[in-house]
């Protein structure tokens, strides 16, 4: 990530994006009122000011972030991700060529008797009950979590701008402690150019005070570097959280509703299916019967016409009535064959459409 993104607004002149220090540019005012009293901080008699020097930021930082774990529901909002992945899973087990096809399967290798038929069909939606009621259940989590996620931004965004004002002050203690360290460095000089003045001692004192003074800038810099990183890792987790909640959303308000719809439609149509074939079950027995019939009437009519050479039924009327219902059942095979032949079509399309879907949420 370039460093303009990681520009802060009103941080003042004398550091820079890197943390160097510049005193040149800081005004004797800023000095007096600012950093004069920070730096005051760092006394040389304290053996503990170094060590407690902007240690009350620190302290601030970590009571931060706990604040922002406790209130951050970590488990739910990352749960949107796969409970997104187990709903689109759910989705796509449904097989719509599964409803057009198996029943009708069944029916001719498995189901001889219509009570069978009906048994299985049964089973069959009681399968897709099952599976819409664990589509409806996850889709439930979904939504939860997608509230969850607009509620961590809304405290990563609180963490964000808590964490600018840190960086602020941080760079206020590193200015004020980089004065302290110039001053102390010019003090060191000059007690070493005339050390016969001073014990030895009191140089050593002030060497290491200097010293570990400058540790403790370099650890400073590196906490501001550090909240400077959080700014983009915030960044990209709220953006995270933001495309996790649009594509929950896109699922719950658009591909859902059509999705029940279709399904509703490829169930209603299954249902008829089923009753057209029923229908021709009992026509298939019926003209059974009329055939049977038929025989026994022909057997019947020439014993008759035997005997008063007359005919109850002509077989003129016979071998109409007989046209008749072939081409009738020519008619519904077709009729049948058709509407087969646009369902598949419709399976197509469906598959076609949820593989675009799939692309569109994976990229």
């Amino acid at each position: 990530m370039e460093n303009k993104e990681l520009t802060l607004p009103g941080i003042s002149g004398p550091m820079d994006k890197e943390g160097n220090v510049n005193l040149a540019n800081v005004s004797d005012t800023e000095v007096t009122n600012t950093y004069r009293p920070i730096a005051n901080q760092l006394n040389e008699k304290d053996v503990n000011s170094i060590l407690n020097y902007g240690a009350e930021i620190q302290n601030t930082i970590a009571k931060q972030s706990d604040t922002f774990l406790s209130n951050v529901r970590v488990q739910q909002g990352g749960e949107v991700g796969v409970l997104i992945n187990d709903l689109l899973a759910e989705l796509n087990y449904i097989d719509v060529d599964e409803l057009n096809k198996n029943a009708f399967q069944r029916f001719m290798s498995k189901v001889p008797l219509l009570k069978k038929l009906v048994i299985d069909v049964k089973q069959l939606f009681q399968k897709y009950d099952k599976i819409t009621a664990n589509v409806d259940r996850i889709s439930n989590k979904v939504k939860a979590g997608m509230i969850n996620s607009i509620k961590d931004n809304t405290s990563l965004q609180t963490m964000f701008d808590g964490n600018v004002e840190l960086i602020k002050e941080m760079e206020k203690y590193i200015v004020a402690g980089q004065l302290r360290f110039t001053e102390l460095s010019e003090e060191l000089a000059q007690m070493e150019a005339n050390a016969s003045q001073y014990q030895d001692y009191e140089i050593s004192d002030k060497r290491t005070f200097i010293n570990r003074l400058d540790k403790r800038l370099a650890d400073m810099k590196v906490v501001r570097f550090i909240l400077l990183q959080s700014l983009a890792q915030i960044r990209v987790v709220q953006n995270n959280n933001t495309s996790l909640a649009e594509k929950a959303q896109s699922i719950l308000t658009t591909t859902m509703p059509v999705w029940k719809n279709q399904l509703t439609l490829a169930v209603a149509l299954q249902r008829q299916r089923q009753n057209i074939e029923v229908q021709r079950k009992v026509s298939e027995t019926t003209n059974t019967i009329l055939q049977k019939n038929a025989e026994m009437l022909k057997t019947n009519s020439i014993e008759v016409a035997r005997e008063n050479e007359n005919t109850i039924v002509s077989l003129e009327t016979l071998k109409m009535t007989t046209k008749s219902l072939i081409d009738t059942l020519t008619e519904v095979k077709q009729i049948h064959e058709q509407g087969t032949q646009t369902r598949r079509e419709l399976d197509a399309g469906l598959q076609s459409l949820e593989a675009e879907l799939k692309k569109g949420v994976i990229s």
